[in-house]
């Protein structure tokens, strides 16, 4: 029986699916992570045993040095984590890095679970959780996104955010039903759930292919075959053949690139650095205006304020969190980006703005501060129907062109040094400083710079190619005219034209063959592109096919399509002004 919904079979696709699902697993444990040690900070057994200090009324309470390190230290883990995930993915694959970031993570929560009132050692299994949590995040999406048939990609990746979201409200319906233990089983019950997860993992490893991409890169194209043909084996007629190619073409492209690219380039080219301030921007935007405050002392925030039903407070934030990313995934493209993120970015400001003035007055009065809890949903609202879903989309769009790796590995630093900085700060300005829920004043002035980012460097690019975007910085134009743009055939052709005689140029100079060559070898293939998914001739997808970025296609379509334009006499002098640059 074939399930359909928009517009994609989805049991043709069922075994990537689940193969997508596995991987999943590691959204799990970041979101959970993310809201179980907030609810954690807020239980009376969990303040009894490791509180060294009195609060206003002389009851025990927690140190702002102990909330503000243990709370934060997770991310510099996390930060690491992230980095080492390159040279793992190198040398032993995505499945080697889901091992490697499992262990870590049970590693931690054993840890965690059996210390005995320790700061020190609860920062260690902290450190050890980051560690697998940051290696999870960056292998998680990059094994989606090569795994996952073009077809169900797009919503693969975009589940990832809305499963992290699901396991954040499991986290806080854990927490406020373990709460009321009064022994330690309160807090190490949530500690030690989150081991089960990467548990489940290290069990879905054994039926989950490596990515067919990792082979290829290790020269082993019989073993990509492999994992193709069992990752589409619910495909009638697949065979892998044509998919090993295309992927062949995309690995040397990009080493091809790499070779050409230096982190100088970064810096000194405006082309680049353009980019780079708008793909880490959207990094640090996302996090400046003080959102980590609510998922790191959510529960303790409440509690300061004469919330009594503080965790229940948490379930109904994490509930609002779940509806309003699924709603952002379901809408997709059909809501302008740049229009949305302007609007939530005012919404909060505005609700923050008002958590501040109430702040000022009397908050612990119930009317008070169960408006100060109203408007935080705003927040919480706003945030996961725009930033939260739409930064990393944004960050990775805006990551076009040959640095494209280093511009990521750039904005992924950016996202996890904003996150610590605020994590870090908050219970110090809260307590320290003084301000209580006047916090909110502070983080409307971060939201401004987050407001700044998106009024000055985010341009619409719902609908857009890679290659458009691409093209977008080399003709340096202001983000505000990005959406009503319209390329001419030329402006398409030409750079169409320009990276494919880079590329093939450089790689056939290397197997001694010439351009003519190279023609010759394509002229069959006038008018045609071949299908990765079916393995069939598709004429129909030839414009199709043109409209998609460089990256996308990979470099076979593009030898085909500028083959087509010399074979049939439509070659311009822009281009051959491109050629002679090679």
């Amino acid at each position: 029986m074939k399930m359909q919904l928009f517009d994609i079979n989805w049991g043709h696709h069922r075994w990537a699916i689940f193969f997508c699902a596995v991987s999943s697993l590691g959204a799990l444990c970041f979101g959970y992570d993310q809201i179980y040690y907030t609810g954690v900070l807020g239980m009376t057994r969990f303040v009894h045993d490791y509180g060294t200090t009195h609060d206003k009324e002389g009851g025990i309470a927690l140190t702002t040095t102990f909330l503000s390190l243990t709370a934060s230290i997770i991310y510099v883990g996390e930060l690491i984590g992230a980095l080492l995930a390159a040279p793992i993915n190198d040398f032993f694959g995505r499945k080697g890095v889901f091992f490697g970031a499992s262990i870590c993570i049970i590693a931690g929560a054993i840890t965690q679970c059996a210390d005995q009132g320790s700061m020190g050692v609860i920062c260690l299994g902290r450190i050890l959780i980051g560690l697998g949590i940051g290696q999870f995040t960056v292998t998680c999406l990059l094994y989606i996104g090569e795994v996952a048939p073009q077809a169900i990609r797009g919503p693969a990746l975009m589940m990832f955010q809305f499963m992290q979201s699901c396991s954040q409200l499991v986290g806080s319906g854990i927490t406020q039903g373990t709460e009321s233990i009064s022994t330690t089983a309160s807090y190490r019950i949530p500690m030690g759930l989150l081991a089960l997860m990467p548990l489940v993992m290290l069990v879905g490893l054994i039926f989950i292919p490596e990515s067919p991409v990792w082979y290829i890169r290790r020269g082993q194209s019989e073993k990509a075959a492999k994992a193709l043909m069992k990752i589409n084996r619910s495909i009638p007629g697949y065979t892998p053949d044509d998919d090993v190619a295309a992927f062949i073409d995309i690995v040397e492209t990009e080493r091809l690139r790499e070779a050409t690219t230096s982190w100088t380039s970064l810096l000194k080219d405006p082309i680049e650095r353009r980019k780079l301030i708008y793909s880490c921007g959207a990094m640090v935007a996302q996090q400046i205006n003080g959102i980590q405050f609510f998922y790191s002392y959510g529960v303790v925030f409440a509690q300061s304020i004469g919330i009594k039903q503080a965790f229940t407070i948490s379930v109904i934030t994490n509930t609002l969190q779940v509806i309003a990313v699924g709603m952002s995934v379901l809408l997709g493209n059909k809501v302008r980006r740049r229009s949305t993120l302007l609007v939530t970015t005012i919404m909060m400001i505005v609700a923050y703005l008002i958590i501040g003035w109430l702040g000022a007055g009397p908050y612990t009065k119930t009317s008070f501060s169960t408006t100060i809890v109203v408007i935080s949903y705003i927040v919480i609202v706003a945030f996961n129907f725009g930033h939260g879903p739409l930064a990393f989309t944004i960050a990775t769009e805006m990551a076009v062109g040959p640095n494209r790796n280093k511009i990521m590995s750039s904005s992924i630093v950016s996202f996890f040094f904003t996150v610590w900085v605020i994590a870090f700060t908050s219970p110090y300005i809260y307590y320290n400083g003084g301000l209580g829920p006047m916090l909110g004043f502070v983080y409307a002035g971060t939201t401004c710079i987050t407001l700044a980012y998106v009024w000055f460097c985010v341009g619409e690019t719902t609908g857009r190619s890679h290659l458009e975007i691409e093209l977008f910085f080399q003709k340096h134009l202001s983000v505000r005219k990005w959406q009503t743009y319209r390329f001419n055939t030329l402006d398409i052709v030409s750079e169409e034209t320009r990276v494919a005689l880079n590329m093939g140029v450089r790689r056939n100079r290397a197997k001694g063959q010439t351009l003519t060559e190279l023609n010759a070898a394509n002229m069959s293939t006038e008018n045609q592109v071949t299908s990765p998914s079916t393995g069939t001739i598709n004429s129909s997808a030839s414009q199709e096919k043109k409209d998609q970025s460089f990256q996308e296609v990979g470099c076979r379509d593009i030898y085909g399509q500028l083959s087509n334009l010399l074979c049939r006499g439509e070659w311009v002098e822009a281009n051959q002004e491109d050629v002679s640059k090679v």
